[in-house]
């Protein structure tokens, strides 16, 4: 801005000595212009020259000098920030450090006329800082020296550094501080304003400040402008439905994409009560009260109708604009919530899909564990009758009556044909609960096919068929060599059951690359048709029988080849060319296939020899009870044999006996129970208890464990089994 000049101003550098000048100002250049014509007139009458500025300032200033060079001795430059750094002390200027430094400085100037102009940018660099005390400070001590020295100095602040009217007593602290105010007139000359030197800067500085606060205002008021012009479109064109209702409901405002997503016009939305769009009236109702008591919605579901008749989800969050508890209106987004029901609703489908597949699974899994534990009671009822048999058949063969012969012969083969049917059962309730174990042994795999051949041949040999083996030599493996013929006698017998009397199968063995073998048994039976080849495999799967049902079986047979083989890390498979076209069944084993589950097998312990040891034998199966006393009678033992738990345990302190065998499925009391009454008899505490049992899963040996008992055997006992009972 222009500020008028007095008539009697006079120009700057005409000021005698000791003045003490204050300039303000917004031009830099002009600025060094002003300083450089202010230190020439010094140099320029023989005088001296000091100049307190940054390095910008200082390297601008020796371009304008005129006497400069001429003068370079009489010509001082100090840094102005470094000056600062040597003379402030705790935030504020040092009095004796001041004085040091301009007197060290004199001292360089020379020869000089006496005259001396300084210029000090020191004052512009704190006010910079904020630091407006030590500016003012700075000044009283420039004057204080001006006592003991003469000379000019000129002095200047940025009007930035006093931007408005909260900097007024500051810049009446910096105007003290001096003799004479600097301004400009209308030429652009310099001039010192005479009389009243002081006001007019004041002046200057309030219509400055007051042009900057007009200048903040207007552009205060322009920012609003543009933040509501901002506001009005970010509302007007939000993705989100925005609406306002009046305290009586009516729709007062709508955005775009609220009228965009109904279907509707402005006109045909707004001013119509917000009640007419809603379908459910009690929805709306509670939207209403809520809103008019000041509450606040955030996700209410809600449906809108829509122009073209269809029905919108949305979820409408809303608060109101209260004065003095009354509502005014309400704001409100709406959110098209299409997706979000069409997902709530498939959901709840996952939901009640899941819910029955749950319902399904459970009584599969109940279906399932009945199964298991029918074929384990079915094992155990099947084991109660066949144990006597055998042991019957066992003590006629010790015996060595030659009565009957072929009759006995003929039971036998039954019997252990109904023996290894009772076995599968077993084992499949084993299977199906992934219970059975590998008993890994290192040999020749030509041993358990032996084993396997020997297990088949009576059905073999009843139906007439050609059996050729063919078994390459010298193949070693590692694995269950009884579960290895238990898979391959299966094979072969579900060969010679599905082919007609007088049929060839073939059974063979080879190696099949490194690493492994291949198992092979092939008929030239009844076959496969192709859409059965993958259920053979399958738990109780049978092909079609014909009427006499020659065929046999249970199903079981392949689900344990299966279940077996891929416990040695193996594969098996079915092949047939069709129906009337045979059957082959291939399997592949790994040449080492033990399993995680298995375990080493021990090796065969000698039979023992006869020790004539005391035997409490007690099962409610008479025949069982009398043929297992029978059996080790035949052994030298003294046995005695009780049909109910009752008469065994008043018995007992009598007989003394050194070994227990206790059926499990006992009347009365169980053989649990019966052994803990055993144990508890005085002098008892060493009597050996062995259980007998039809049953034979895990959880029931760890069972007979828990109760005392050292051995669970199965039922039929064999009488390898029958000779070791007595072994320590």
């Amino acid at each position: 801005m222009t500020v008028l000049i007095h008539d009697d101003a006079v120009p700057l550098e005409n000021h005698g000595e000791n003045a003490h000048i204050v300039r303000f100002y917004d031009d830099n250049a002009r600025l060094i212009d002003e300083v450089a014509g202010f230190v020439d007139a010094a140099l320029s009458i023989g005088g001296a020259g000091l100049v307190i500025a940054t390095p910008e300032h200082a390297q601008a200033l020796r371009a304008r000098l005129k006497h400069g060079d001429a003068a370079a001795t009489r010509l001082v430059f100090l840094d102005a920030r470094d000056t600062l750094e040597h003379l402030m002390v705790a935030g504020a200027p040092d009095g004796e450090r001041f004085k040091a430094i301009i007197r060290a400085a004199c001292a360089q100037l020379g020869k000089h006329a006496g005259t001396l102009h300084a210029f000090g940018e020191m004052v512009a660099l704190l006010c910079a800082d904020g630091n407006y005390s030590a500016a003012v400070r700075l000044e009283q001590l420039w004057n204080e020296l001006a006592e003991e020295m003469r000379f000019s100095l000129f002095c200047a602040y940025p009007w930035q550094a006093f931007p408005n009217a909260e900097f007024a007593a500051r810049f009446d602290q910096v105007c003290a501080a001096h003799q004479h105010a600097c301004t400009q007139s209308a030429d652009g000359a310099l001039h010192d304003v005479m009389g009243k030197p002081l006001e007019l800067v004041r002046l200057e500085r309030k219509a400055r400040a007051l042009d900057e606060e007009v200048a903040r205002r207007q552009e205060a008021e322009r920012a609003l402008q543009r933040r509501e012009e901002e506001l009005n479109d970010f509302v007007e064109n939000a993705a989100e439905g925005l609406h306002k209702v009046g305290a009586d409901g009516t729709i007062l405002w709508a955005n775009k994409a609220e009228l965009q997503m109904l279907g509707y016009r402005w006109e045909e939305y707004v001013g119509r009560h917000i009640a007419d769009f809603h379908v459910d009236a009690d929805v709306i109702d509670h939207i209403l009260k809520t809103l008019l008591s000041g509450g606040t919605l955030i996700d209410q579901p809600a449906r809108l109708r829509c122009k073209d008749g269809s029905v919108k989800h949305v979820l409408i969050s809303s608060n109101g604009c209260m004065d003095g508890g009354n509502l005014r209106y309400t704001r409100c987004f709406t959110r098209d919530a299409t997706e979000r029901h069409q997902r709530d609703e498939a959901l709840l489908r996952l939901e009640r899909a899941h819910a029955e597949r749950e319902r399904l699974l459970d009584e599969l899994t109940t279906a399932n564990r009945t199964k298991d534990e029918f074929l384990a009671m079915l094992g155990h009822e099947l084991r109660n009758p066949l144990s006597p048999i055998v042991t019957a058949l066992q003590l006629m063969r010790m015996r060595e009556e030659s009565a009957a012969l072929r009759e006995r012969e003929i039971i036998e083969r039954q019997v252990e044909h109904l023996v290894r049917l009772v076995d599968d059962l077993m084992d499949v309730a084993r299977a199906t609960r992934g219970q059975i174990e590998l008993k890994s042994e290192r040999g020749d795999l030509a041993v358990p096919l032996a084993k396997a051949v020997e297990m088949a041949s009576p059905l073999l040999e009843q139906r007439g068929h050609r059996l050729a083996v063919e078994v390459e030599a010298g193949m070693d493996w590692e694995g269950d060599p009884m579960r290895l013929a238990q898979v391959v006698s299966n094979l072969l017998t579900n060969a010679a059951r599905y082919t007609e009397n007088g049929g060839a199968v073939t059974l063979s063995a080879r190696r099949d690359g490194a690493g492994w073998l291949r198992i092979a048994v092939k008929d030239n039976g009844i076959g496969l048709a192709p859409e059965v080849l993958p259920q053979v495999f399958g738990l109780f799967f049978q092909g079609k029988r014909s009427v006499d049902r020659v065929e046999g079986g249970l199903g079981i047979g392949l689900a344990l080849v299966k279940n077996i083989v891929e416990l040695h890390g193996g594969t098996v498979e079915a092949r047939s060319a069709g129906l009337g076209q045979g059957s082959e069944f291939v399997v592949r084993l790994p040449v080492q296939a033990l399993a995680p589950n298995s375990v080493p097998e021990a090796a065969a312990a000698p039979l023992p020899t006869p020790t004539g040891r005391r035997f409490t034998v007690v099962d409610d199966n008479a025949d069982a009870a009398e043929t297992l006393g029978m059996l080790l009678s035949v052994h030298g033992h003294e046995v005695s044999v009780f049909n109910d738990p009752v008469s065994a345990l008043a018995a007992a302190p009598r007989l003394r006996p050194d070994i227990a065998v206790l059926d499990i499925g006992l009347p009365v009391l169980d053989g649990y129970e019966l052994a803990a009454r055993l144990r508890a008899l005085p002098g008892f505490e060493n009597c050996r208890l062995i259980a007998l049992s039809g049953y034979g899963q895990d959880a029931d040996r760890v069972r007979s464990e828990a109760a005392g008992f050292e051995r669970h055997l199965v039922k039929p006992i064999t009488p390898e089994q029958v000779a070791r009972l007595a072994e320590d």
